[in-house]
């Protein structure tokens, strides 16, 4: 059945969107038509959250065996699966049915698990989140010290009280008992093997031919074999959701107020425009800045939020004296919004009627405490190098000498390090807690002034541990130790871009802290370490002070946010986008990398990886200056479904299977931790993160190059 034949019930998911914006269920309608940057990301949901996992793991809590008993209900086919769930539910007086069908015109829901008793005459709906919850939260019931629900909680509790209404209407006569089973992550795994029993795999959808991700239960496995299961915890939100029925709706910046009235009232109207397949614009918001239906430039696809724009510009809502029709040219969202705490950037220039980036002004993003001594570009500076870039009136980049002096005082040789993490909701371990930090990669380049004066450049070091079922995070702290102090002794000055890194490895010094000396027999010497090289965060630092290391690692996130801007960048400071800005900028190190011969093993930069005849070009002109874009795909010829699924959620349409973001090195190591693989494939997974964790570090090499030849300090490098 097409998109466009297919009955348009209100469904969780465009309930979900209607909260969002109404106006994104006209485009959802319209699938075909624009680009949505949220499909087809399953397989990475799947992967790198663990839900669909947690979900299939969930049925276990209330079946013994729901894989033998078929408690599924598998068809997505509508009327299939109504059909089916009423045989379920007729089929014993207590009933547990998971993905089951209920339609209520205009409303048509899967819930995740329903229990119908019938000598209670009751009706279980529960909810299968993979978000972890807290003690205090349940307490609070999802809400704030203010007494309103937390943003972060109404999605998820609009969603269960949605469910639980429809249940109402399809069983007349009956207690509804709404719940979210979610997930403690103060609670152990007593199990090992866990996420080994529940694997995803691909398959292709025979309507369409895309490939979709689900998780394929293996053979045999009952509750018994998955231990206690107290990290999956039941919450009765009963109390929440009568609340929620008839109060107004929460952050309904795009919904009108009349149907904002009660969750109710809202049901009636997104299940009418839904129907009628209308378009309702009611104005814009800082939301609209992570809107998913913005296309690039160049794409096929008709853009939501710019067509969003032309309708806020003919109301008078937004003023601008750009067109919005071109999606080139920066709209007001998109100025850069660090810095300003909880305050959004996006909501106070649209308060003020700025349609695009060039038309903002000064006063609209004034801070109203603006003084500062500290040395470096201030946010609002920041920002207005954007607008004034944006509307020719500024330089397409601008440097802050002052701030960028320290890079003088650095003590060489220069370590850049870079780490790749995951935190699984499904622990791989026993004895993992859900959501455990597991550090299972690092790369590491070196910058060594030599003798002559001139800077040479290599890839010292890397480590990384794909074999699934073992630990790695207490052998990773060993080996980065091993690999930034060879000796003994930390030789020069450690970089990191951003916090990343010197998280991690405080929450590691927790785990080592906790751990039986007789297991980490170092661990005197590990904990010295991480200690030399970090700074408290900033919940220790609430706890018991500020802690700042001898030889506490420099971030060269910050770096840039107060030393340098360049309109390339499109007001981002993520290293993905800064790195072709410096590139753009800095003319002497882009030729260096466009140079054959240049870097790859054996060559004037040495690398780990990159083992080729003639090297690695990081810069070609046919990937558009951007080294991410050279990366090599992750998946062999046998996973084509795998390299397709891969990339579209690296948003390059040109090579199958590129790593392009980071979330993507995360997803693939857990992949890697399904025994099924075979070594062929683990390997050629573990070969494509070492080189894409290279690549981080040589990024933030290629920074430090540009950054001195933008100060008139170019170093000659030793090639």
């Amino acid at each position: 059945m097409s998109q466009s034949s297919r009955p348009r019930y209100l469904t969780k998911s465009k309930f979900k969107l209607a909260l969002e914006c109404p106006t994104k269920l006209f485009y959802a309608n319209q699938s075909e038509q624009y680009f949505d940057k949220n499909s087809d990301n399953d397989f990475l949901q799947s992967l790198a959250d663990g839900g669909h996992q947690i979900g299939e793991l969930a049925k276990y809590k209330y079946h013994p065996n729901p894989i033998v008993a078929g408690i599924t209900v598998e068809t997505l086919d509508y009327d299939e699966a109504i059909r089916i769930t009423r045989e379920k539910l007729d089929a014993e007086f207590r009933s547990v049915v998971a993905e089951a069908a209920l339609l209520v015109q205009p409303y048509f829901i899967r819930v995740d698990i329903l229990i119908r008793d019938e000598q209670t005459k009751s009706i279980e709906i529960i909810e299968v989140k993979s978000k972890s919850v807290s003690d205090d939260t349940v307490v609070s019931e999802f809400r704030n010290s203010s007494g309103k629900f937390e943003a972060k909680w109404l999605p998820y509790l609009y969603d269960v009280a949605f469910q639980a209404e429809v249940a109402r209407l399809a069983f007349p006569g009956y207690k509804v008992i709404p719940k979210l089973l979610l997930v403690d992550s103060t609670v152990a795994c007593d199990v090992t093997g866990l996420h080994q029993m529940f694997p995803i795999v691909t398959e292709k959808d025979p309507k369409s031919g895309r490939s979709r991700a689900k998780v394929k239960t293996s053979n045999g496995i009952m509750s018994a074999n998955l231990g206690a299961l107290k990290f999956l915890r039941e919450v009765e939100v009963s109390n929440v959701v009568s609340d929620l029925r008839l109060r107004p709706i929460d952050n309904s910046a795009h919904v009108p107020l009349a149907a904002g009235e009660s969750m109710l009232t809202f049901m009636q109207w997104a299940g009418e425009i839904q129907i009628k397949g209308q378009r309702v614009f009611h104005g814009l918001s800082k939301n609209c800045k992570n809107c998913q239906y913005r296309a690039a430039p160049g794409d096929p696809l008709r853009s939501g939020v710019h067509e969003c724009w032309q309708t806020a510009l003919s109301q008078g809502l937004i003023h601008g004296t750009q067109k919005a029709d071109d999606r080139s040219i920066p709209l007001s969202i998109d100025i850069w919004g660090g810095g300003s705490g909880s305050k959004s950037m996006a909501d106070s220039v649209l308060k003020c009627g700025r349609g695009f980036l060039s038309d903002i002004q000064e006063d609209d993003i004034r801070p109203k405490n603006n003084s500062s001594s500290a040395v470096g570009m201030t946010s609002l500076e920041r920002r207005m190098a954007q607008v004034n870039a944006a509307s020719g009136s500024g330089a397409r980049s601008v440097l802050d000498a002052s701030r960028l002096e320290e890079m003088d005082a650095w003590n060489w040789p220069l370590h850049m390090i870079d780490f790749e993490t995951s935190a699984p909701a499904l622990p791989f371990f026993k004895g993992m807690h859900p959501y455990q930090t597991l550090a299972f990669q690092f790369s590491h380049h070196v910058m060594e002034r030599m003798e002559s004066g001139t800077v040479r450049i290599r890839h010292a070091s890397q480590w990384i541990s794909t074999a699934p079922g073992q630990f790695p995070s207490i052998e990773f702290v060993r080996q980065l130790r091993r690999a930034l102090m060879p000796s003994g002794q930390l030789s020069g000055t450690v970089f990191r871009y951003h916090n990343h890194e010197n998280t991690v490895l405080r929450s590691l010094r927790g785990e080592i802290m906790n751990a039986s000396r007789a297991d980490v027999q170092d661990a005197e010497d590990l904990l010295e370490f991480i200690d030399l090289v970090t700074k408290s965060t900033s919940e220790e630092a609430k706890l018991s002070g500020e802690y700042l290391g001898p030889k506490s690692m420099i971030d060269l996130h910050r770096l840039v946010q107060e030393g340098y801007f360049s309109s390339k960048s499109g007001g981002s400071i993520s290293l993905k986008y800064v790195l072709p800005a410096i590139l753009h900028d800095a003319s002497g190190v882009a030729q260096l990398y466009e140079r054959p011969g240049l870097y790859g093993a054996g060559l004037g930069i040495h690398s780990l990886n990159f083992k080729e005849a003639g090297g690695h070009v990081w810069l070609q002109k046919v990937k558009g200056g951007d080294p991410y874009k050279t990366l090599p795909g992750i998946f062999g010829k046998e996973h084509l479904d795998l390299n397709e699924i891969l990339m579209r959620l690296a948003g390059d349409e040109e090579e199958d299977g590129v790593i392009a973001q980071g979330g993507l090195a995360m997803t693939a190591y857990n992949y890697t931790q399904f025994s099924s693989l075979s070594p062929e494939e683990r390997m050629s997974i573990e070969g494509a993160l070492l080189r894409y964790c290279e690549l981080d570090t040589l990024a933030m090499v290629m920074l430090v190059q540009g950054l001195m030849e933008l100060r008139g300090r170019p170093l000659e490098i030793a090639v």
